[in-house]
């Protein structure tokens, strides 16, 4: 999305082609983040919640997404891609963010059970009460 700021307006539109053509060309993430909460939910009820919480911001970025180019800020549309790039920066944030977020979750579970005897492992997969990702054996893909 860079590049897109910084692109000349006189640019061969060739050139442009291929380099819009780069930009639009990156791996969708969509299904890598549905697997992934369908994964870390754990439980069926609490997937239920997470996938219905998560169509909900898909939808509501779409609405959002339809009005970031506007027709005040045609051909070249600098302001707009400056926004794109922005909220692709933050975007970054966020996961490099839930990495290291499950990183330390997993931490804090591993200490906890590592620490546990056989007999307490067995005692604990017996009795507990504790469902999906609140389970201690429960790791977070990430």
């Amino acid at each position: 999305m860079i590049i897109l700021i910084f692109l000349p307006n006189d640019i061969n539109r060739w050139a442009k082609y291929a380099v819009l053509t780069l930009v639009q060309g990156y791996p969708y993430c969509h299904p890598i983040l549905v697997s992934m909460n369908s994964m870390n939910a754990g439980s069926v009820r609490t997937r239920t919640v997470v996938s219905s919480v998560y169509n909900m911001a898909v939808q509501a970025a779409s609405l959002i997404a339809s009005n970031i180019y506007q027709p005040s800020d045609a051909p070249y549309y600098h302001k707009g891609n400056r926004v794109l790039a922005g909220l692709s920066g933050a975007s970054i944030a966020l996961v490099l963010f839930a990495k290291l977020w499950y990183s330390y979750r997993n931490k804090q579970k591993s200490k906890i059970w590592d620490n546990y005897t056989l007999a307490e492992k067995e005692e604990y997969l017996a009795t507990t009460t504790d469902k999906g990702n609140k389970r201690l054996d429960f790791k977070f893909l990430h």
